[in-house]
């Protein structure tokens, strides 16, 4: 079987200069500032929505005043697929109830992610029972859709991979959720799970994160002779779930810009330019609002 060639570990190895057995300056820098000799999409894209709760979450190390069930049910969900799927890899086919304990299992592991005294902040109408009635719907939808057999050879589940957009830059990390390879493609798919359907105008809206993976899976895509084609793989938290496959088109010249606008959010965090930005869809459900000085006046 075809492996990817990344390290198969919860932290990433730092990316070393071939040069030289110490880190990238730019890397030397991510770790002074963040802990972190690299840089995450999710850091990207915190910085950019609200520099503020980046800096208390990735800065500051702040502890959170609860842990919204949006983040936990997405965490457990993935945790419950990436067992699936290792699971497929060794040939074996999970049952639904094996999914969900292993859903069970992913869900305590956040908890203790967020920290042991961070209480879970449920929404109108939730409750523990509820939430795992629905883990229990997302999954069976997940097990009778195309997803559950995926046409081809899996090769890669939950990889960590490096990129270096530009040498000023820090590594970009790339956490793949799964990576298909076909006679036609090797195909890379990102999980989400979201409050309802998603539309083609929403993947291309979310497209640059798969789009920097593209980027880290293409020596593998290459030395295979096969193109990558990407997807986003949704899991509606409904009533009733829906399981959907939307194809993100390849772009070379959104790439570009993306690694124009990482420079940009680099400066800035370099800059320490951690500024709120209030807005009223994001801040009632932010975990730092009790400390954000646009609500407490500091």
């Amino acid at each position: 079987m075809t492996t990817l060639d990344v390290p198969r570990t919860s932290a990433p190895a730092p990316a070393r200069n071939p040069a030289s057995s110490q880190p990238r300056p730019p890397n030397q820098l991510a770790k002074q500032i963040t802990g972190r000799e690299y840089m995450s999409y999710s850091q990207i894209s915190l910085m950019r929505s609200c520099p503020r709760k980046f800096a208390f979450r990735y800065v500051e190390k702040a502890p959170a005043d609860f842990s919204p069930t949006s983040l936990l049910v997405g965490g457990a969900v993935h945790g419950a697929l990436e067992t699936y799927y290792r699971g497929r890899m060794e040939g074996l086919t999970l049952s639904a109830a094996e999914m969900f304990i292993a859903y069970r299992q992913s869900w305590r592991q956040c908890l203790a992610s967020a920290g042991e005294n961070v209480p879970v902040r449920f929404n109108k109408g939730e409750n523990k029972s509820t939430l795992d009635a629905l883990a229990q719907r997302m999954i069976a939808a997940f097990l009778m859709s195309s997803l559950a057999e995926p046409k081809g050879t899996i090769v890669g589940i939950e990889e960590t991979m490096t990129i270096v957009l530009r040498p000023n830059l820090p590594d970009l990390l790339a956490k793949v959720d799964l990576v298909v390879q076909t006679d036609k493609c090797l195909f890379i798919a990102d999980f989400k799970t979201s409050r309802s359907r998603w539309t083609e105008a929403k993947a291309a809206e979310y497209a640059e994160q798969l789009l920097l993976y593209s980027q880290a899976a293409a020596p593998m895509a290459q030395q295979l002779g096969l193109p990558v084609k990407l997807g986003f793989a949704v899991i509606t938290k409904t009533k009733i779930p829906v399981v959907q496959v939307l194809p993100v088109p390849s772009d070379a010249s959104r790439i570009a810009t993306l690694a124009d606008t990482v420079k940009e959010v680099w400066a800035a965090i370099q800059a320490g330019n951690f500024y709120p930005n209030p807005n009223p869809m994001n801040c009632s459900t932010c975990p730092y609002k009790s400390r954000c000085p646009a609500f407490t006046g500091r």
